[in-house]
């Protein structure tokens, strides 16, 4: 019964539309001819097997509502924001949330449902193919210098063609340091060209009811058609911490990755985390700790950032906040969701 309800709710939300509010967003951080190259290099790759080629990005809200399906039961779900006056009140964000997932109640939420753009948060549907697609020690190798991205401002690990590396490696790479190079490599190893992982990430959106997401890369560089919502990240963040290996990563506050040249030669390189909470620039209150999660970044989006925390009873809770201004205000804001989730309940 729960099952069919999620399903009712999900169609609910289709129907009644979300509407992406494009005053917010002025700005692109998406080069067309790195796409123009990409397709370029997709066709050459599968010019033997043309049956795998996919001549326009799918997009999940075309799928029919009658094939929407959550994988699970036990999940926060509401077709209607929970507001929380002095959180608003002192916010400026777009979109936010609060979930309590050990009892599956929803503390906050503004704006769940309306289309944002999800920046590098885009980056826990490729960790979570990745898991459920690779081993952990499958070594992966670098097909250009780069990966081929050229966007001013990526944000990139630096690898060479012919770099060698685990997908073990290559997750830390995608999760602590956020590189948009790991998640281009990640989806040519999953999927053999970027085209076809783009079909399987908006495949595995539906399949845990992200009706409201579209996907059309790998790292979330900007695109007018790479959207999602705060509540559809929740369910892709949410399976993600499904998966121990997934977590062991979100919770590290750096690591060092060894690789090799074409040529043979061992290299590493040190991976900060993007989480300001791990670099200790910011504290959260006391009784929260902070986990792991994911942060966002780009001219379009603003400032992104999902956490999994717990309180001092072990209580579990996601947190999301996107399009914030600036990264002070995106922890302060943050900050603020914790404190009020250490409210006592009347």
């Amino acid at each position: 019964m729960a099952r069919i309800v999620s399903l009712i709710l999900a169609c609910v939300v289709l129907l009644t539309g979300c509407t992406l509010r494009g005053s917010e967003y002025t700005s692109s951080f998406f080069a067309t001819d790195y796409r123009n190259e990409r397709d370029k290099r997709d066709a050459q790759n599968t010019e033997k097997n043309e049956e795998n080629i996919i001549t326009e990005a799918p997009r999940a809200e075309e799928d029919d509502d009658d094939d929407i399906s959550f994988m699970y039961e036990d999940i926060c779900y509401s077709t209607t924001d929970t507001p929380v006056e002095k959180l608003e009140n002192e916010s400026e964000y777009i979109s936010a949330l609060a979930f309590n997932i050990n009892t599956t109640s929803i503390l906050y939420s503004k704006h769940m449902h309306e289309k944002i753009y999800p920046a590098s948060t885009t980056k826990l549907m490729t960790a979570l193919l990745a898991i459920k697609h690779c081993e952990m020690d499958d070594i992966v190798t670098i097909d250009e210098d780069n990966c081929g991205i050229t966007v001013r401002g990526a944000q990139l690990c630096g690898f060479a063609e012919g770099d060698t590396l685990t997908m073990r490696d290559l997750l830390y790479c995608l999760l602590v340091y956020s590189g948009n190079d790991a998640a281009l490599a990640i989806a040519r190893h999953v999927g053999q060209t970027e085209r076809q992982f783009i079909r399987m990430m908006n495949s595995e959106a539906k399949e845990l009811g992200c009706i409201n997401t579209s996907f059309v890369n790998p790292h979330g560089l900007h695109d007018p058609n790479h959207y999602t919502t705060a509540y559809d990240m929740y369910l892709i963040f949410n399976e993600c911490l499904r998966y121990d290996a997934l977590k062991e990563i979100f919770r590290s506050t750096g690591y060092t990755v060894t690789m090799h040249t074409s040529s043979g030669i061992e290299k590493t390189l040190y991976m900060e985390p993007t989480n300001l909470y791990f670099m200790g620039t910011y504290d959260a209150p006391y009784g929260i700790t902070v986990c792991g999660g994911k942060t966002g970044d780009t001219v379009s989006a603003g400032k992104c950032l999902m956490l999994y925390s717990e309180d001092y009873d072990g209580q579990g809770f996601i947190t999301e906040i996107f399009g914030s201004s600036t990264k002070e205000k995106l922890y302060t804001e943050m900050n603020r969701i914790f404190n009020y989730i250490l409210q006592p309940t009347t």
